[in-house]
């Protein structure tokens, strides 16, 4: 048998196959988590009517870096949310890495002046991001003599995160919970040092309420957000109650409750044309993405764990959880035995490692709200640092090797050849499967057939689903009160983002082969801001 044919008698056949097969579960998966929401997010308590005894510790965790504009409205947001307030603290962590880099990038600006015209982009984590352009603007309407002299004004006047968030604290009114400024000195790292600062501050933090580790640690939350997060002002009694309703189940506590994040908050519009589009395009994606295999995932890691199948059968069907840093409490007592949030993501790191080590993992039914990408390059970005943080799972078995687990070795070596299968499909899958579809014709009717069920259902058939669930999902988010009513993402041409879905898995791979292209050339790949 020449290649050709062993092509398309054999290797098309069963990608063909395995295509069809992804789109009808991701299509299942979707529709089941969505409708659980829906259905659970009415009957999710309102009040705090319960005693404080009652209810767990819960520390709100707010790392924040150059996100001045939003750090007034994301703490007011979360200040208002139902809870005792003696049972729960917001904490917004900010960084001296913020004012090192500041000092750095005043340097560049006598040749950011001299460029004519001044892009927005050039300016990007010189200023806030939905501010560049406003400035780029200012700065190319005045005279060549005067454009750094106002440049280097509108720079020096920009305040930092940690300005704005200490005068808020300085003037917050009166009632809400209560609000911790911590300020990190410049050790590098990410959102995972700033999360690690707050831990080791946690009897600063909650002290004042009567807090104490060595009582209180049994029955603590830290709950992690991005700064850009709008939370359900029933967020933390979610977090709550089903923190009671595992321990009364199972008798033991939640390593890890993930609430869904769904990214359904238009701050900022998608732009024009084909890059829009496929932007666009990317947020149905993770809106996918956030149903029906983060979300998914947590659920059937609670299904399998709670069922009394055979271990030979649960530990084939044991997912590889991936936790979700906007939305993700962890329990004290497991984050410490981790050793801290680990870099450089700490969200997919918490998850690879819990999942690891068997832990119980389960779901909030009240979700969250956070910003989709609306530039490419924080796009490329994300995808590149979650392929890094998720490449080598090995690492994150050897790092939780020490501890006791509830899995047998042949368990975790499945769940750690598993999340390779998953990199690999990733970095090839897309390619693969499109010369496959490609190939369908010569490979007869029947496969044809196949290939084009594939795709229909893959690509338009899900897109379509997601935008009309998109406004039942977004209309369940129950904002805090005097939080301004949140805008609806409404893409402007629906038509040609359903028919030009079946790209999308293609511009998952540009970061990723990106920083693979980078390190074979010799070159170092630095991670900074993710921006949206």
């Amino acid at each position: 048998m020449t290649a050709a044919e062993m092509w398309l008698q054999a290797t098309v056949p069963v990608l063909l196959t395995l295509l069809l097969a992804r789109a009808l579960w991701a299509l299942i998966a979707v529709e089941v988590c969505a409708r659980w929401l829906l259905a659970r997010a009415g009957s999710t308590p309102t009040g705090t009517q319960a005693g404080k005894d009652a209810v767990p510790w819960l520390v709100v965790l707010l790392p924040m870096l150059r996100e001045q504009t939003i750090a007034e409205e994301t703490v007011t947001a979360f200040r208002a949310l139902d809870y005792p307030r003696d049972r729960a603290a917001v904490v917004v962590i900010t960084t001296e890495r913020e004012v090192s880099a500041r000092a750095g990038h005043r340097d560049r600006l006598a040749a950011l002046a001299a460029h004519a015209p001044l892009e927005a982009g050039q300016l990007r984590g010189l200023f806030p991001t939905v501010r560049c352009r406003k400035v780029a603007e200012t700065v190319n309407a005045e005279r060549s003599a005067d454009r750094l002299r106002v440049l280097s004004e509108l720079f020096d006047a920009e305040p930092t995160t940690a300005d704005i968030v200490t005068s808020l604290a300085a003037r917050l009114p009166d009632g809400g919970l209560p609000l911790v400024h911590l300020h990190q000195p410049d050790v590098g790292g990410r959102k995972a040092g700033q999360l690690n600062f707050a831990l080791d501050r946690l009897e600063r933090v909650l002290g004042p309420l009567g807090w104490r580790e060595d009582e209180h640690a049994d029955d603590t939350y830290a709950v992690v957000y991005d700064a850009d997060a709008a939370p359900d002002r029933r967020t933390l009694q979610a977090f709550a109650t089903e923190a009671t309703a595992h321990r009364t189940r199972t008798r033991r506590a939640p390593a890890l409750i993930q609430q869904q994040r769904l990214p359904l908050l238009a701050r900022r519009p998608f732009a024009a044309g084909p890059v829009g589009l496929l932007l666009e395009g990317e947020w149905a994606y993770q809106l996918r993405r956030s149903l029906g295999i983060e979300l998914a995932r947590v659920r059937l890691h609670r299904f399998v764990a709670a069922s009394r199948l055979p271990e030979a059968v649960r530990m084939w069907l044991r997912p590889m959880v991936y936790g979700v840093g906007c939305g993700m409490a962890v329990y004290l007592p497991a984050v410490r035995a981790l050793g801290g949030f680990p870099e450089p993501m700490e969200d997919l790191g918490t998850g690879h490692r819990l999942s690891l080590l068997g832990a119980d993992l389960t779901a909030s039914a009240v979700a969250v709200l956070d910003e989709p990408y609306t530039e490419p390059s924080g796009l490329a970005n994300l995808h590149a640092l979650a392929f890094t943080a998720s490449a080598r799972p090995d690492r994150h078995a050897a790092a939780v090797a020490h501890l006791p687990t509830a899995l047998s070795r042949p368990a975790r070596v499945i769940l750690v050849a598993r999340e390779w299968a998953d990199e690999a499909a990733w970095l090839l899958g897309a390619p693969l499967i499109a010369a496959a579809v490609l190939s369908a014709w010569w490979a007869g009717p029947a496969w044809t057939a196949v290939a084009t069920a594939g795709v229909l259902l893959h690509g338009p058939v899900a897109t379509a689903r997601l935008l009309a669930l998109a406004p039942a999902l977004h209309a369940a988010v129950t904002p805090p009160p005097g939080l301004a009513p949140l805008p609806r993402t409404s893409p402007a041409h629906l038509a040609s983002l359903v028919a030009a879905s079946p790209f999308q898995p293609f511009v998952r791979l540009a970061g990723p082969w990106r920083l693979i292209f980078a390190k074979a050339a010799g070159r170092h790949r630095g991670f900074g801001k993710t921006e949206r």
